[in-house]
């Protein structure tokens, strides 16, 4: 992987220190997600002592409550002004940044308006600055990495360090494994953990298959594979096994199945909530029931239980749901349910990103939503390489069973925000990846070392 500095010119924006100073100072600032990430600064935004939705679902639910310290909550504000105090020296970075940013930061700003028809204002709008700082500092560490032509190498740096640190806990099996006996790492579930071993899994397939150029680079990505494969085994997450399964033979096959899966998954969550409830209520018919009648309430582990529940709750605010973050995590927990080691444990995620999407954003924005990442998908295919491909593809299907998309900062959405924030770049600089990935190909036909030109 190339890591050769393109040369930012002379500053000529409101910082006047020098290229060459400055670049040594923050050359490696996307690597701050990764101390963002270690320091559990990416954990759910919830309040402490706040009540979740106590029902009888007949499952193991869970209780989560979040009360960061206070230097952990300006992790994200310090690591977005210092993005912005790099980009801004050069224009030509500056122009960069508000191509990659704009387009998702439309959607942060829907975020930010439902503040106004929200139950817990407050909640709302912490919640929102919060997806707005994300964007913000997402967009910035992608425009700086690749502006230095660092991105991948970035990412591999990142899964390097996040999987001696994870893999640390197996000397420490008394915290890092759960009543099961499956491996969690430093994370509350093996569910949370398994999304993120899955992801940085793909990510090594990709590195390995597309990027490394060099014998050493490859070896390190395999190994990065194989202890990524090892740990999620370990946490017996059948989920993203399943999805790593299948996104994997169709990235080295072919890297536009990804887009494929990526639209199908779309289309799937379009008839679900629009096409066939329509038909139902023309028919006279509640769609609930109908999925009641296919779906038994012990399916999918648990999940559709949750789903009906959701869905009967879903009535009254259907058309622009409660307002963002104001579902869960909010009000008090009852007082009997108050106590350090409670019998009960609350429920904090529909186990779906697409039903907490109509839950806390309703039905009309949800679709808009999907509509416009289904564009997205169709506009950038010339821009798309396999890296960001296979991250939004394993992102979407992650989210028909777990709960990422803007949910709080939990890392599968940080990712996927990455890969697409890498994807507009692509697009604002005009490259023709297509070409660029496929002579890299031929030439390893003809190179037996595997050495090709870093894109982008």
């Amino acid at each position: 992987m190339a890591t050769s500095q393109n040369h930012l010119g002379p500053a000529n924006g409101p910082l006047r220190m020098s290229g060459d100073k400055l670049r040594r100072i923050m050359q490696g600032l996307p690597l701050f997600l990764l101390l963002g990430w270690t320091t559990k600064a990416f954990t759910p935004d919830l309040n402490a002592k706040s009540g979740l939705m106590a029902r009888d679902l007949e499952m193991r639910l869970e209780i989560v409550s979040s009360g960061a310290a206070l230097w952990k909550q300006l992790l994200l504000p310090i690591f977005t002004i210092a993005c912005l105090m790099f980009i801004i020296r050069s224009r030509n970075l500056l122009r960069a940044y508000m191509n990659v940013l704009l387009p998702i930061m439309l959607f942060g700003a829907f975020l930010t308006v439902s503040y106004f028809w929200s139950d817990h204002p407050s909640d709302t709008m912490r919640r929102a600055i919060r997806q707005l700082l994300l964007f913000t500092s997402v967009a910035g560490a992608v425009v700086i990495a690749r502006s230095q032509n660092r991105f991948v190498g970035y990412l591999q740096v990142f899964s390097i360090f996040l999987l001696i640190y994870e893999a640390a806990f197996l000397l420490m099996p008394w915290i890092s494994f759960d009543v099961f006996n499956k491996f969690t790492g430093l994370h509350s579930s093996k569910n949370e953990f398994g999304g993120i071993a899955g992801a940085f899994l793909l990510v090594s397939v990709a590195i390995y298959s597309y990027y490394a150029e060099t014998a050493a680079e490859r070896r390190t990505a395999l190994l990065c594979g194989v202890g990524w494969t090892v740990l999620l085994i370990l946490s017996g997450s059948k989920t993203p096994m399943g999805f790593v399964v299948l996104l994997a033979p169709l990235m080295l096959f072919s890297q536009h199945l990804l887009r494929y899966v990526s639209m199908g998954v779309i289309f799937l969550w379009l008839m679900i909530i629009v096409f066939i409830p329509m038909a139902l209520i023309g028919l006279g018919e509640a769609p609930i029931d109908f999925y009641r009648s296919i779906l038994p309430e012990e399916a999918l582990t648990g999940r559709t239980g949750i789903w009906f529940h959701l869905l009967a709750d879903m009535k009254k605010d259907w058309m622009f749901g409660t307002a963002y973050g104001a579902y869960w995590g909010v009000g008090d927990v009852p007082e009997a349910l108050d106590i350090q080691y409670s019998y009960y444990q609350l429920l904090h995620t529909a186990h779906s990103g697409f039903v907490d999407l109509c839950m806390e954003l309703g039905v009309v924005p949800t679709v808009f939503w999907l509509l416009m990442l289904l564009l997205f998908l169709i506009f950038t295919r010339n821009s798309s390489d396999p890296l960001s491909s296979v991250i939004i593809a394993y992102a979407l299907l992650h989210n028909c069973l777990e709960t990422s998309f803007v949910h709080g900062l939990h890392f599968v959405w940080v990712i996927m925000v990455m890969a697409m924030m890498n994807i507009l770049y692509s697009q604002a600089q005009r490259p023709n990846l297509d070409a660029v990935f496929r002579a890299i190909r031929e030439q390893r036909r003809v190179d037996p070392s595997g050495a090709g030109a870093q894109p982008g």
